[in-house]
């Protein structure tokens, strides 16, 4: 009777127990409104700290030393709550006078120099509390300047580069909203930058009555502008963007710390000064604002200051930039490149004959008769008036830009005539010879030679990598293979003879790695840094002497991901029913036992003319790639036991016209995703999703719609009514009144009724980008609660187009594992 209870007792238990875990399985997801947490397995994939490996930055000018950035973990939520402003699409950190992104990016707390040739570390001094951005070498190597930025501020320090200990040289605040750059001068004694004035009075306060409305009118002409989230709404945030952008370029001592103003506050938009320190190009914003494009389309005017501030010339003006090409709006009076000469010796620019005649004489049909040349290189010595200029160099062709040796006696131009690209050589004391580099067809994707390679001059402008005999040139390149799934990219150093463009090759990674050059270390390319790699060998950097083919490791980096990035991958071509051929990777589990399992196609469309326009696209594809991880990478989804589809998504059809086939091609590549993967035994195709951010989820919902293929969807940050981008969205070129019956046929809320399947929608509550403003999801969740579907949307405060909050990260997985385990499992 005894043994009976306890049977009985037994069975009761494991009933309740079986049950309770069927009930756990088959819950409805969580639709609670706090922040939750995922499973351990994916909390440790999306928190992994990859940070903590080393990325080689900042090359110091002699070679010698690389920076690592010691970088903090995922940004917490905290940080993107910190007040801002977003004005006209400007977002300001109001509280530290930055630009908000300075504030909520992954912060670095720390730096160390990092031998090139040994690996030796060096620590540098970072004072607590302070994240760090912008490092910046000094043109001798000496010290390295970087902004460390407080809760309330942004300051300049300075590191010694032997000591490793840091001072701060800004005693005023740095002004980052705008110009968030600095410069030094050659001798390596000041820093030129821009800080709070003095005299800033108090910050604008909205009138509590308002004393003004909002008008708008159109203006002359079809204005064809996108459809920006935040535009200039009225007087007063116009008046704060002024507060708030208006600064004081100043020249910093830094030994002293004393700063020097250089002219009137200003709204700076970006400072350029020459090595000497004594002539800045300021760039400002003028007004009046616009209330129609954002700040980064306002007008601007680019000029040449002296240090008192004086304006030595006008360099380039462009009105507000309404959508329409550039040169629509900007007058640059022909000067192109514009850059100072590395020899210190003022200006460089390329200008057409024609367009210094229009300046001078105010008409540009002479201009054939007062030169047989079509283009110029120029040098423009201070100060900068119109007897300044004089012609270094002069071509038959239009010139695309030109380099300098260090000491400017040696010019290497680039022309291209039709589709032909020609690099040669000229010196300044053989006004009558060039030397070719190389000249190349540029539709020739194969044949391409390599770009030449720079350096870092005396004087702190970059200056072409020249050989210690004066005889020979680099040009660094990658060499493509037609078989791109067979042989991967491999990158190569040449060393070119200026005279007579013989060609050696120095260096080409080798078939087994993907070997990029992180560094060239000297001027005869003798040692370089490079990053390895392989489909299976996480990236590390090596020092590679050339001269005696010794390598060696300079970093341990370590894959915190290992478990995604190693599950067992394939990747094939598939066919759709209309013989177009695409791509698909797939994503298993590593421990799979050739069971189907469930799965989740993740996807993003993409436009293209025809097959040959896609094939042209997959030429750079790398077998030699390791896998990468990131915080919101679909691969992670292993770890719950899915098969993660990645097929190419082709929209095809003629250039301007392929959109009339979306539909029909988001159904095809639905099919043969679905099709392929099953008859190879990965999928239960029973059980599947599909999801996509931005312009995937439009994919997504559209997939949705049109199939039934998928019990369940995840769309992030999408659009879902194209006739809220009535003037053109992608490569869409017709407008909605142009192209009604396309734009209704894509808009997934038109079909809301037709939806099929469980849609979980996300978005950030601040998406800045350019058509996919939050509204979009709220109207798609309206229509479809008013449907009867199912679905769901979850609001992230305070993120933008991508999530990036630890917490909102963790929040956003939880949810996608719960509405997959319930709708897909």
């Amino acid at each position: 009777m005894k043994k009976k209870i306890l049977l009985q007792a037994f069975l009761i238990t494991s009933f309740l127990f079986f049950a309770s875990e069927s009930a756990l399985a088959q819950s409805e997801p969580n639709n609670t409104d706090s922040y939750l947490t995922p499973p351990e397995s994916i909390a440790e994939e999306v928190l992994a700290p990859s940070h903590r490996n080393v990325t080689f930055d900042e090359l110091s000018p002699d070679g010698e030393w690389f920076l690592n950035r010691k970088r903090d973990g995922i940004t917490p939520l905290s940080r993107f709550a910190k007040p801002h402003y977003n004005i006209a699409g400007l977002q300001i950190d109001r509280q530290a006078n930055r630009t908000r992104s300075l504030t909520t990016q992954r912060a670095t707390s720390g730096l160390e120099l990092i031998n090139t040739q040994t690996g030796e570390n060096r620590r540098l001094q970072v004072p607590g509390g302070l994240t760090v951005s912008h490092p910046e070498w000094s043109p001798d190597g000496s010290q390295l300047a970087w902004v460390g930025h407080s809760h309330n501020e942004s300051h300049i320090y300075v590191t010694g580069a032997e000591s490793g200990e840091s001072q701060q040289v800004t005693d005023t605040p740095l002004l980052f909203t705008l110009n968030t750059s600095f410069q030094w001068t050659a001798d390596g004694n000041n820093i030129i930058t821009v800080l709070l004035p003095k005299e800033r009075g108090e910050k604008p306060v909205r009138p509590a009555t308002p004393t003004e409305l909002q008008v708008r009118t159109t203006s002359e002409g079809e204005n064809r502008l996108r459809t920006y989230q935040t535009l200039l709404k009225d007087k007063f945030e116009g008046e704060l963007l002024e507060y708030y952008v208006t600064g004081q370029l100043a020249n910093i001592d830094v030994g002293s710390g004393n700063a020097t103003s250089i002219g009137e506050p200003a709204m700076i938009r970006s400072m350029n000064a020459d090595p000497a320190g004594e002539y800045v190009i300021v760039q400002t914003l003028q007004k009046p604002f616009s209330h129609i494009v954002p700040v980064s389309r306002f007008s601007w005017d680019e000029e040449i200051w002296n240090l008192d501030g004086d304006v030595l010339a006008t360099l380039r003006t462009s009105e507000v930039n309404k959508s329409v090409p550039d040169h629509d709006v900007l007058e640059d009076y022909g000067r192109r490149d514009i850059q100072w000469r590395p020899d210190g010796d003022g200006l460089s620019l390329l200008i057409k004959p024609e367009e210094e005649d229009e300046e001078e004489n105010g008409n540009s049909n002479d201009s054939n008769e007062d030169s047989d040349y079509a283009d110029r290189v120029v040098q423009w010595l201070p100060p900068f008036g119109e007897d300044d200029q004089h012609v270094i160099y002069e071509s038959d062709n239009e010139l695309h830009s030109v380099s300098y040796s260090e000491d400017g006696g040696a010019l290497f131009i680039t022309e291209r005539v039709s589709g032909d690209e020609h690099l040669f050589a000229f010196y300044t004391d053989q006004p009558d010879t060039t030397y070719t580099i190389y000249s190349y067809d540029r539709d020739d994707f194969y044949a391409n030679p390599g770009s030449l390679s720079h350096r870092a001059g005396n004087l702190g402008i970059d200056v072409v990598r020249i050989s210690d005999d004066e005889n020979h040139v680099f040009l660094s390149g990658i060499e493509y293979f037609e078989e791109f799934n067979e042989e991967a990219p491999r990158p190569f150093i040449d060393r070119v003879e200026i005279v007579s463009d013989e060609k050696e090759r120095v260096f080409q990674s080798s078939e087994n790695y993907y070997e990029s050059v992180t560094a060239i270390l000297d001027r005869n390319a003798d040692g370089l840094v490079i990053e390895r790699q392989s489909s299976d060998l996480l990236p590390n950097y090596w020092y590679a002497d050339l001269a005696s083919g010794d390598r060696t490791q300079l970093t341990e980096n370590v894959d915190y991901n290992e478990a995604v990035t190693q599950a067992t991958r394939e990747r094939f071509k598939v066919e759709r029913a209309d013989g177009f051929e695409l791509w698909m990777d797939v994503v298993l589990p590593g421990d799979w036992d050739g069971e189907p399992l469930p799965g989740i196609i993740w996807h993003y469309p993409r436009e293209y003319d025809d097959q040959d326009d896609y094939n042209e696209g997959l030429r750079r594809h790398n077998i030699n790639r390791y896998p990468r991880v990131g915080t919101r990478t679909a691969d992670i989804m292993v770890k719950e036991g899915y098969a993660v589809l990645k097929p190419d998504w082709p929209i095809v059809g003629d250039r301007g016209t392929s959109n009339d086939n979306f539909v029909w091609s988001v159904v095809q590549n639905s099919t043969v995703s679905v099709d392929s993967a099953d008859a190879r035994g990965y999928i239960d195709r029973n059980r599947l999703a599909i999801g996509g951010h931005s312009y995937g989820a439009f994919g997504t919902a559209n997939a949705m719609i049109h199939t039934s293929l998928f019990k369940a969807g995840i769309a992030g940050a999408g659009n879902y009514n194209r006739t809220l981008t009535p003037l053109g969205f992608q490569r869409e070129r017709a407008d909605l009144w142009r192209g009604m019956d396309r734009y209704l046929q894509m808009s997934p809320i038109f079909w809301a009724d037709r939806l099929d399947g469980a849609f979980l929608m996300y978005h950030g509550e601040e998406d800045q980008n350019v058509g996919t403003w939050p509204t979009n999801s709220r109207r798609m969740f309206h229509a479809l609660n008013g449907m009867g579907k199912t679905a769901a949307l979850y609001m992230y405060p305070h993120e933008g187009h991508g999530p990036s909050a630890e917490e909102t990260l963790l929040d956003m997985w939880t949810r996608w594992v719960e509405w997959l385990d319930y709708y897909v499992k």
